[in-house]
This record gives C-alpha cells, sequence and structure tokens, in this order.
C-alpha cells in the first residue's frame, strides 16, 4: 500500500452518517488544523469562488449554472480527450476547466446574452448533464477566447515538456 493511501486511510472517521462529523469535537479540531496547514478552506463540490454568496440569493440559478458547469467540463473532457495529447491531457483539462470556471464566474459582456438563452432553456436542465452536446459546444466557441485555447496548448505542452526533461534526467534514453 501507498503512503498516500495509508496516509488516506488514517483520516477516514467511520461513521454511518457523514453529518455526524460536523459535531466530532476531534474531528472539527482536525479539519481546523488542515484548513490552517494548507492556508484556506478545504471543501467539496465546484468552487464558485467570491460569487458563491451571490448565487445562494438565486438557489435555481445556481443550480442551473452548476449543471451547466459540469456539463461544460464532460465536453470539454471529451473534446481534449479526442485530441490524444497523452501526458498533456490531464494538465489541458486543469487549465481548460479554470478557464470555463472563469467565464462563468465573470463572464465578458459579450458571452452573457449566449449564457442567458442557455440558462432559459428549461428542457436542457431535466436530468443531471446537459445532453445536448451541440448546444454545449457552440457555448464553448463563445466562451473560450483564442486566449484560453492558447493557455490550454501550452499547459499541455509543458507537460509534454516536463516529461522529457524528466526522462532525460532519470537517464531514460534509449540508444537506437
Amino acid at each position: 500500500m501507498s503512503l498516500n493511501m495509508s496516509k488516506q486511510e488514517e483520516m477516514n472517521y467511520p461513521v454511518s452518517n457523514p453529518m455526524d462529523l460536523l459535531f466530532d469535537e476531534n474531528y472539527l479540531k482536525e479539519a481546523v488544523a488542515a484548513e490552517a496547514l494548507v492556508g484556506g478552506n478545504i471543501g467539496a463540490g465546484l468552487d464558485w469562488g467570491n460569487a458563491y454568496p451571490k448565487l445562494l440569493l438565486n438557489l435555481s440559478l445556481l443550480e442551473r449554472l452548476t449543471t451547466l458547469r459540469v456539463s461544460l467540463n464532460r465536453e470539454i473532457k471529451l473534446t481534449i480527450n479526442s485530441w490524444d495529447l497523452g501526458v498533456g491531457i490531464e494538465k489541458a483539462l486543469i487549465a481548460a476547466r479554470a478557464c470555463v470556471k472563469e467565464k462563468l464566474i465573470s463572464p465578458p459582456p459579450e458571452v452573457i446574452p449566449h449564457l442567458s438563452l442557455v440558462l432559459q432553456q428549461d428542457d436542457l436542465y431535466k436530468e443531471e448533464f446537459i445532453s445536448n452536446r451541440a448546444v454545449l459546444r457552440s457555448l464553448l466557441k463563445v466562451l473560450l477566447t483564442d486566449i484560453d485555447w492558447e493557455a490550454i496548448a501550452i499547459a499541455a505542452a509543458n507537460s509534454v515538456r516536463e516529461q522529457v526533461l524528466s526522462q532525460v534526467s532519470m537517464g531514460e534514453i534509449v540508444s537506437v
């Protein structure tokens, strides 16, 4: 068993109801210490940053934006996976998701009408994900700019670069 896995198992708390952790003094002390260690909040789910308090005022909008964001992340993953980027896939996905999040939290003025149109289409929000890939692709074309695509490409390229340099430094060069 790896060190990380054994550490993870140490941190798991056996409870029948996860809500019980909120009342477990030892767990709360450890959670506060963990947040202090990383210098921020540790949470789960989608991070909406500073926009979260405003989104809580309109729960139906929060729900739709969450569904939209999850669906866009899924679509961007399918798209990037189809490009066969090898070791660059993961970093490209991280960069792409960050771009999507940024545009949904603080959309540029030219994106707002497109977002509004998609958010108002009731038929898109009847399932866990938006299944209409054409709508998602169309929105991604508007959301992500050339600068965003460049950042995604650079993230993938840097990942490949790091892999090559790592292999070279470890003496993994194969002679022909």
